[in-house]
């Protein structure tokens, strides 16, 4: 049986991929979610949408990711990072913060704006702030395993 603890304690198949899955998706699996939300919170706030207005809802959604990926990437030719699985784990436990921060975004917009172009913006703005809240989550679980005597949590992975 593969040893996975840091302590060389075995764990179960089962309990490895779950340990995998969600280190590693909880930024997806957030994202999910604040998407899902925007989404009712537009519905409430202007209406229900018609089948174009849909496709303007998911391209704010994808358009927030794709271009700070642009931005930090350096126009995608630079790697982008990722810390290391403690630290995105006790990061990434906060989702509830980003979640909240980029749902307010959209109820922000969705208040303000009554205009189709909302469904664009609304999910995009709602994206951008997920993911700075998402990021300042994960920097202060880098800040708080360091202050435990994690030497180790500022190492990142190419």
């Amino acid at each position: 049986m593969a040893k996975d603890d840091e302590d060389g304690r075995s764990s179960s198949t089962v309990v490895r991929g779950l340990r995998s899955t969600v280190g590693r998706e909880s930024t997806t699996f957030g994202f999910s979610i604040l998407v899902t939300v925007s989404f009712g919170m537009l519905q409430a706030t202007q209406g229900t949408p018609d089948a174009g207005t849909i496709f303007l809802f998911a391209t704010g959604a994808v358009l927030s990711f794709t271009l700070l990926e642009a931005v930090l990437s350096r126009g995608f030719r630079r790697p982008m990072p990722q810390h290391r699985s403690n630290v995105l784990a006790l990061g990434t436990s906060l989702n509830i913060v980003s979640v909240l921060g980029g749902l307010a975004a959209t109820w922000l917009a969705g208040t303000l704006l009554s205009h189709p172009a909302v469904w664009a913006l609304a999910p995009f703005l709602a994206g951008v702030v997920y993911l700075l809240l998402e990021s300042l989550e994960t920097a202060l679980g880098e800040r708080v395993l360091a202050a435990a005597g994690d030497e180790d949590a500022d190492a990142v992975e190419p």
